[in-house]
């Protein structure tokens, strides 16, 4: 009896090994191993899903003072992600200063509105006077929306005093 349960142990061994091996190929084919799809590392997206947009502000150059001769202001760029910028529409916002249009082929300085609505096209921020809160920093904000008005993406750019008449444009 002692010598029993090893034997059965051993059999069911053996039958799980024969088992497995087993093939319905000829003696002497080899047998193809099994094809395994990996699993995706990561969840894919539903195709239906709207691609991720994004939008930033370049502005240039990193600290102006009206009294530059070599710009008008801070030169605003939009720079989206995930749509194309000539589908969209841009409307700017600032808490102090104004927004002007400086191109070719004349660049005749144009004042635009206080919140104007752009295609893309790079527009200037600048300001007349002394600030008259120098610790109060300026913000300009853009928002991109579509055709039908839906929000695509929205951006804020800082600008802090130094001193009365130059502004820096924030972690530059």
């Amino acid at each position: 009896m002692r010598y029993v349960v090893p034997v059965l142990f051993l059999a069911c061994v053996l039958a799980i090994l024969a088992a497995g091996c087993a093939t319905n190929a000829p003696a002497g084919t080899a047998t193809p191993a099994p094809s395994v799809t990996p699993a995706p590392t990561t969840p894919a997206e539903p195709a239906s899903s709207p691609a991720a947009t994004s939008l930033s502000i370049v502005a240039s150059p990193q600290r102006y003072t009206p009294l530059m001769s070599s710009t008008v202001g801070i030169g605003l760029t939009v720079n989206p992600t995930g749509f194309d910028r000539a589908n969209a529409t841009y409307q700017w916002n600032a808490t102090y200063g104004e927004f002007l249009r400086w191109s070719p082929p004349d660049y005749t300085v144009t004042t635009l509105s206080v919140t104007p609505t752009t295609h893309g096209e790079k527009i200037f921020w600048s300001f007349t006077g002394k600030t008259r809160s120098p610790d109060t920093p300026v913000v300009i904000t853009v928002v991109a929306e579509d055709p039908s008005g839906t929000v695509l993406g929205t951006s804020q750019l800082t600008l802090d005093w130094d001193g009365d008449y130059t502004v820096v444009v924030r972690g530059s």
